[in-house]
């Protein structure tokens, strides 16, 4: 049961429009509109509010009233069961006439002209809502009423009209609604109630799904962004602007909204880690830190914050406070499996496989099915000497399904995992490369056949050790050995290509590189040197193309200049 229904304000037809003021009959509408909520009191008393809506020209739109119904239409029409009161009134020049009926009897129980100024619009709406609660009985104190005056109401109140004609699923009266709202906030940047509509109104815009002329998701993020940095919002407002804001596709602003939540209310882990990992993705690493480092500060930080944070120092080279926060981690019973992935990550860089596949295999005991945190549970078992249990977690790692630009390694692993000795045998001739001790590493290399066998992982090295030691033709005898015993190594091809090419066979060289690129698309390596054999067959565009795919992969940016350049450098 409704206790009172009004009824949407007839306007006079001689009202003219008033410059500064919104026009009558968006005053007609909002006015009522404006009453109902103050009676209801910010919740809901059983006060109604009724539009007259119905075809105009063939579509349906809100309907003009010169006079106001009879009260026994107004019965008619409104649909809410017994009602105590029926309000209504109609606009006449410098006046609104207003009268309440009893909802039963239909009798007129107050009816009164008061003065009407339309660019004071708000001014009458205290004396209704006296006398309609006067009515009724009601006690207490009224509603405050909205602080925008003069031009920037009057837009307030038509961005409310467009708002209403939404929610009634009515066309808009214009080619660009989002108007009125942008000069209200012209107007009022700093008012609470015209922030609050622009959310509203964003809301209904993205929910529709097909925005309606000069709307969508880019208008919507024009209207909103501004507001992410305006002063004195409150923390529901700026959780609602984060998320429309992601919604219409402004990650930034969206981004900035979120930080100042975050910041509000530091002990809300989940405003923390939106906040954070929104930031992290657009590399605003100081404000991530910032945000965590508040709630750290205080003792309320989350395990993901946490977790968040010592991916910002590992971004940074904070080494040592990334070497706390992984102690901290570490003596965290019950990490969630994201959590657990980076720290197991983190330890295997810091030489602590053991460490890292306890953490693993606690994670991998509550979701098996996390091929990520399979092949960091593998690289810890080579880690560790444990080639069974390394191929073991590699091979679920492999059929669960990893990313592309993982899987070629896993392979690998997979592959130094299942000979016996081929792993640490390959270690030490890395190693040995690596520090630039090519007499160790043919040594090695010596004991590592001897212990694997002539694989092709082992031929794969012995051309690389002969290339470093200036032995071409057998580092291609060595290369061409590996490729026949597994035409799938990508690294043997790259190496055989780079070598050819370097010997003026560039054609040939050309074809490797191609071969190793197919079989590893997201290694930069192949593609660089691609670059190169390109140029030098006088295939500049293709050049420049194998650089820029390298550089959107991650290849070591002076490295790209370098190749960039000798490519640029070619005669065409």
């Amino acid at each position: 049961m409704a206790v009172a229904v009004v009824f949407t304000f007839a306007v006079a037809q001689e009202l003219a429009p008033v410059a500064g003021a919104a026009p009558h009959d968006v005053l007609a509408r909002q006015l009522p509109r404006l009453l109902v909520v103050r009676l209801n009191g910010g919740g809901d008393r059983g006060i109604r509010y009724f539009p007259f809506v119905g075809p105009v020209d063939g579509q349906r739109n809100f309907l003009r009233l010169c006079e106001p119904f009879e009260p026994a239409q107004l019965a008619v029409l409104h649909k809410q069961g017994p009602t105590l009161l029926l309000v209504d009134g109609v606009f006449r020049p410098g006046l609104l006439h207003w009268r309440v009926c009893d909802g039963e009897s239909l009798r007129v129980l107050r009816e009164e002209d008061a003065p009407f100024d339309p660019r004071r619009p708000l001014d009458v709406l205290a004396r209704l809502e006296f006398e309609i609660t006067g009515q009724l009985g009601w006690l207490g104190r009224p509603q405050p009423l909205p602080r925008l005056q003069a031009e920037a109401l009057g837009w307030y109140l038509v961005a409310k009209d467009c708002l209403l004609r939404r929610e009634v699923n009515l066309p808009d009266a214009g080619p660009d609604p989002l108007r009125p709202l942008r000069r209200c906030l012209e107007l009022a940047p700093d008012d609470d109630d015209a922030r609050t509509l622009a959310i509203d109104y964003a809301v209904h815009v993205l929910r529709a799904g097909e925005p309606q002329a000069g709307e969508g998701r880019a208008g919507i993020a024009a209207l909103l962004a501004p507001l992410a940095d305006a002063p004195h919002l409150r923390l529901e407002q700026l959780e609602r602007l984060a998320a429309l804001l992601h919604a219409a596709g402004d990650d930034g602003a969206a981004a900035t909204a979120a930080a100042r939540a975050a910041l509000l209310a530091p002990g809300r882990a989940d405003l923390v880690e939106r906040a954070a990992a929104q930031l992290f993705r657009l590399g605003r690493y100081a404000e991530v830190r910032a945000i965590v480092e508040g709630a750290r500060q205080s003792g309320v930080a989350s395990v993901p914050a946490l977790a968040q944070l010592a991916a910002v120092c590992d971004r940074t080279g904070d080494h040592a406070l990334r070497a706390q926060l992984t102690e901290e981690l570490l003596g965290m019973p019950d990490l969630p499996v994201p959590v657990a992935r980076l720290l197991v990550s983190f330890l295997l860089e810091d030489e602590r496989p053991a460490e890292a596949r306890a953490v693993a295999e606690r994670a991998l005991a509550k979701d098996p099915a996390q091929a990520m945190l399979q092949f960091e549970l593998g690289r810890a078992n080579l880690l560790l000497d444990d080639e069974a249990r390394a191929r073991e977690a590699l091979q679920q790692a492999l059929q669960r399904g990893l990313p592309p630009a993982i899987a070629p390694q896993a392979l690998r692993y997979l592959r130094l995992a299942s000979v016996p000795g081929l792993w640490a045998g390959t270690q030490r001739v890395e190693r040995a490369l690596a520090a630039g001790d090519l007499g160790a590493a043919l040594r090695g290399l010596r004991a590592l056949v001897r212990a694997a066998g002539p694989v092709a992982e082992a031929w794969h090295l012995a051309g690389v050790v002969r290339h470093k030691l200036g032995q071409d033709r057998a580092a291609e005898r060595a290369l061409r050995r590996a490729l026949r015993r597994d035409d799938e190594l990508a690294d043997a091809h790259n190496r055989l290509g780079i070598l050819l090419v370097s010997r003026g066979r560039v054609a040939e060289g050309h074809r490797h590189l191609e071969r190793a690129h197919a079989l590893a698309p997201h290694e930069t390596s192949p593609l660089l040197h691609l670059a190169q054999s390109c140029a030098l067959l006088g295939r500049h565009d293709e050049a420049a193309r194998h650089v820029d795919a390298a550089e959107r992969l991650g290849a070591d940016p002076q490295l790209v200049t370098a190749v960039r350049r000798e490519v640029l450098a070619k005669p065409a």
